[in-house]
């Protein structure tokens, strides 16, 4: 096959990147299962110039996330058909059957699937992981339904580099947006906030304690846009990641290394919650981002001093937003802040575990 190296949508099923541990032919080990799926916020990219140009759906920007108390919840059943049925309150349909065909050409197996997804009321689009987020956690039920044959670490490079997003009205293909794996490994790495790096391979894991809160603001005024269009926006100003990758790379990096994996070792959130300030607002990233939504810059600006005066340990937006997210243990503060900045609140916890599941047969 063609290596991809362009943006162009694709069709739904397809498979660039081989799952690696295989080959696996499989058989059913359960005839369902239901599980519940945590979110994830992205805190920040490692290097952000890695997701400028599409190598085969291959990204190595590296990222670090931050796992939440916001879940899905998928349930699968296997029938004798051979095909893949997915109920009609299900909502996404392009990305739980690309989910689906990816598991089935991985796996090798016959049997058909009955899913069924409870995603009604997800946040799209507004930088939580809700489209690698469903296409983890379908995938991670099938996985479930034989065995767990598919490690998590291989399970989630898989996704990650075989990812895509839905168009609408257009339900046989999606677009190949950038995905560095931080969906996947929330469902299947233990900790609160996890580092990935080079190809999609989770390095540290922490735990955070039940004292903290989260709070999620997204603007009120923010209008959802098709993944076509973001991608389009996103690619009109690629060079500004380039550039900020180019200049603050090896600078991230180092504090990485010295900062941030010795304060993930000693449950220190104040130092990480430093370098995403210092990379979200001095750096640049805040306003490479601000195609989401124009009014980012001089919003997130208004908050910042919710962290520069130790109100809260950590203040970013999750990918490239609208959400803005803080994380403290007293956030009384913060949700004044918030409000007087006109956006929708939503707050959270910390998710130390990995996928629940619910039920089984």
């Amino acid at each position: 096959m063609k290596q991809k190296t362009d943006f162009k949508p694709f069709k739904v099923g397809t498979v660039f990147n081989k799952v690696k541990g295989g080959p696996y032919s499989v058989k059913p080990k359960l005839n369902y299962v239901k599980i519940r799926y945590p979110s994830r916020l992205n805190v920040m990219a490692i290097d952000p110039s890695k997701i400028a140009t599409n190598q085969n759906l291959v990204y190595t920007p590296g990222e670090i996330i931050l796992k939440v108390k916001i879940y899905k919840t998928v349930s699968v059943k296997i029938n004798r058909t051979g095909k893949i049925s997915i109920t009609p309150s299900s909502k996404r349909l392009s990305l739980v059957r690309h989910s689906a065909i990816l598991m089935q050409k991985a796996l090798n197996f016959k049997e058909g699937l009955e899913i069924d997804v409870d995603n009604k009321s997800e946040l799209r689009h507004v930088g939580l992981g809700s489209s690698s987020g469903l296409i983890a956690t379908v995938a991670c039920a099938v996985n479930e339904l034989f065995g767990r044959p598919i490690s998590p670490t291989n399970l989630v490079q898989y996704l990650a580099q075989n990812h895509g997003e839905e168009i609408d009205n257009s339900p046989k293909l999606i677009n190949p947006v950038q995905c560095i794996g931080g969906s996947a490994a929330a469902g299947l790495f233990k900790g609160s906030f996890i580092i990935l790096a080079g190809q999609s391979r989770v390095i540290q894991s922490m735990n955070l304690d039940n004292t903290y809160k989260i709070m999620i603001g997204i603007p009120k005024d923010f209008v959802e846009l098709d993944s076509k269009v973001l991608l389009e926006k996103e690619l009109s100003v690629i060079n500004k990641f380039i550039n900020c990758g180019k200049k603050y790379g090896p600078a991230i990096a180092y504090r990485v290394l010295h900062k941030v994996l010795p304060a993930m070792v000693e449950g220190d959130l104040k130092t990480i919650g430093d370098l995403v300030f210092d990379y979200r607002f001095k750096m640049g990233s805040i306003k490479n981002c601000s195609y989401t939504y124009p009014k980012l810059v001089k919003l997130t600006n208004r908050l910042s001093f919710l962290k520069t005066r130790g109100f809260v340990d950590m203040l970013s937006i999750s990918s490239v937003g609208p959400a803005i997210f803080a994380v403290a243990k007293d956030l009384k503060i913060c949700r004044e802040a918030f409000e007087k900045e006109n956006l929708n609140i939503y707050i959270t916890k910390p998710e130390n575990n990995v996928y629940q599941v619910l039920e089984k047969k």
